[in-house]
């Protein structure tokens, strides 16, 4: 990529996400986000549709590394894993999870009515639930499935199993994030580990 178009690129990124923690990210104009980076909004519109796409590929960027950082790990430690292991992988995972929603924690809180608006929500619930199908269809013999279990049904539960934490993991989120000052840092984790399945940490 183009040195500038980069330079332009995180101009952006940092205008948006300066920008949505200062307010609604429904009520952002591509010609706001613009002045705050510092180009013009014909500029804008080369990489992006609008402040929303925007804010969803820039938060996407750092829950793919987080996704990038939990397969890894899990390859670490593949083949010779303890259960203490897999659990404490799952643990660095969610607390990085964590971490990614606290350091934007103006952008998520502005964005809860009820309940995170859909954007984030999914946005948080299909990274959980990729980085989780992934794992599961790498390591089937993780899930509760007898041996005869087709190929395809493999596939289908480990999607489902997957959709199903992805959108429990956003509503612990919610709730942590609906909490009273000061918040416990963890809770979140702590319900997160305690909640999952044991199965999911039982090495293959």
């Amino acid at each position: 990529m183009d040195k500038r178009v980069e330079r332009t690129a995180e101009a952006l990124r940092t205008a948006v996400l300066e920008l949505a923690a200062e307010q609604d990210v429904a009520t952002l104009t591509a010609s706001a986000v613009a002045a705050r980076a510092g180009i013009n909004r014909a500029t804008f519109y080369d990489h992006a549709a609008g402040p929303a796409e925007l804010l969803a590929r820039a938060l996407a960027t750092e829950l793919d590394a987080i996704h990038d950082e939990f397969v890894a790990h899990v390859r670490e430690i593949a083949g010779h894993a303890t259960r203490t292991d897999a659990e404490q992988v799952v643990d660095r995972y969610t607390h990085a999870l964590l971490a990614h929603v606290q350091a934007h924690l103006p952008v998520y809180e502005r964005a809860l009515d009820g309940g995170l608006s859909a954007p984030l929500a999914r946005l948080l619930a299909d990274h959980v639930t990729r980085t989780l199908t992934e794992h599961l269809t790498e390591h089937p013999g993780l899930m509760p499935l007898d041996d005869g279990t087709p190929p395809e049904e493999v596939a289908l539960h480990a999607r489902a199993f997957a959709t199903y934490v992805g959108l429990g993991t956003v509503g612990a989120l919610e709730v942590w994030l609906a909490a009273p000052e000061p918040r416990d840092p963890a809770f979140f984790p702590r319900v997160a580990h305690i909640a999952l399945p044991a199965w999911w940490t039982t090495p293959s």
